[in-house]
């Protein structure tokens, strides 16, 4: 990413969508605590997304301890959280006019869950004119009934660098890569 018109976006960093007991969840956790430092201290806007479930019975709702933003993480005053209600970050949101207020065309994306939130939200973004950098290694999910988690990221990091939209790009990298 370049100095210019950059944001980082972290999607879904909920209490309940990540595991720190889990080594690779940790590790991921870690990763997008230093690029929120490094985007803080060179005064480029971090925006949040948190999941707010329409299910009821749901653990990602208001008032349920798993549904705020995991404090290893948390907003700092005055950062933009806006919630969602699908695994599309835009998708009735205010990303789109919060990101262009804010002169953004370069978003670096972090977050949970990889198959979902942040594969989803990597593609729209691509869709409403965004240059993406995705994390390699700051983004996680959980395991589904065929794939290990370790799988399913590696799938979703080759898959999306390969995407190839007129006009913008996407680039996958580690996280120590990403120039904030």
């Amino acid at each position: 990413m370049t100095d210019a018109a950059q944001a980082l976006l972290v999607i879904d960093v909920q209490v309940g969508t990540i595991f720190p007991e889990d080594p690779l969840d940790r590790s991921v956790l870690q990763n997008i605590a230093g690029l929120i430092e490094r985007a803080r201290a060179r005064k480029i806007p971090v925006v949040y997304m948190q999941h707010e479930s329409l299910s009821p019975g749901d653990t990602l709702v208001p008032g349920n301890p798993h549904y705020p933003i995991h404090p290893a993480v948390a907003p700092a005053p005055g950062e933009t959280v806006l919630h969602k209600h699908s695994s599309d970050s835009f998708l009735h949101t205010d990303l789109d006019a919060v990101l262009r207020g804010l002169g953004v065309d370069h978003i670096a994306v972090v977050g949970c869950a990889t198959d979902y939130c942040v594969d989803t939200t990597c593609r729209s973004a691509l869709s409403h004119g965004y240059n993406v950098t995705l994390a390699a290694d700051g983004h996680v999910t959980g395991p589904d009934e065929d794939l290990s988690v370790e799988a399913i990221i590696a799938h979703h990091n080759r898959t999306l660098r390969q995407i190839a939209i007129e006009g913008v790009r996407i680039e996958v990298v580690p996280s120590s890569e990403i120039l904030l």
